[in-house]
């Protein structure tokens, strides 16, 4: 995101913050996200939490840092240590892969599938995103092989 944008839900809050100011009922408020936001208006729960937040003197729209640890497992090290290993061998399991480097089985499957965009198609890695090309090679291999 640019300096300039801001997440759907920070500028729902805002609405939220102004409108409440403005002495509106949060049924009201709800009401005039889901005009204007749709589908991804926060839920009708959310919305009365933030308007009481903002009612009792709340200022700040963003949400309260965690004190959560930081993910360690999805490093670039570790990234690149999952591609090569499937480079290497299309067959590995998503088990086989975290026994190797040491990470967690989740931890994996989330590099696989979000940060490499491989998918699994009979019992091989395949990145989800062919060119005509190589979908064309893929096919001539294939023929050639039954």
């Amino acid at each position: 995101m640019t300096e300039r944008e801001v997440y759907p839900s920070v500028a729902q809050r805002i609405v939220i913050k102004f409108l409440t100011n403005q002495g509106v009922k949060p049924s009201e408020i709800f009401t005039r996200l889901q005009a204007q936001f749709g589908d991804t208006t926060l839920s009708q729960n959310r919305v009365y939490t933030w308007a009481r937040e903002f009612r009792d003197g709340r200022e700040r729209v963003e949400n309260e840092s965690h004190g959560r640890r930081p993910r360690s497992s999805l490093t670039d090290d570790n990234i690149s240590a999952v591609r090569q290993l499937i480079e290497g061998d299309r067959r590995l399991t998503v088990q086989e892969i975290s026994s190797e480097i040491g990470i967690s089985y989740g931890s994996v499957q989330s590099e696989i599938t979000d940060h490499l965009g491989f998918r699994k198609i009979s019992a091989r890695w395949v990145p989800r995103l062919l060119t005509g090309n190589q979908k064309q090679v893929r096919l001539e291999i294939a023929g050639r092989l039954l």
